[in-house]
């Protein structure tokens, strides 16, 4: 994938994340990649499959931020917009997260 491409999928998905406005407004992308060494070990160890992981990472990265700078649990939150605002920042972060599975999975 060239730097144009990089660029307008990343732009893309800015786009996605811009209309969850619960998260976005709370939550920006970079501070959620910023957990994902804090509980990558315990993901993988939880999950079957990359896709599981790489989902299952965010979604504990971003609730980790929920809980700790709102005082809000899972249950509290949208789910719909939790949803794809994980599936958005998973794909936007996808490299990095995949390294962080290899590094693991070689680790296993």
């Amino acid at each position: 994938m060239n730097l144009q491409e990089q660029i307008s999928r990343i732009q893309s998905m800015m786009g996605i994340i811009s209309e969850s406005r619960f998260f976005q407004r709370r939550a920006i992308p970079s501070e959620v990649s910023k957990n994902f060494l804090l509980f990558a070990e315990q993901v993988f160890h939880d999950t079957n499959s990359y896709g599981q992981f790489k989902y299952e990472l965010v979604l504990k990265s971003l609730e980790h931020i929920m809980w700790q700078e709102y005082n809000l649990g899972w249950e509290d939150l949208p789910e719909q917009d939790e949803i794809e605002y994980v599936n958005a920042v998973a794909e936007i972060y996808n490299d990095e997260i995949k390294s962080l599975y290899n590094v693991l999975a070689f680790k296993d």
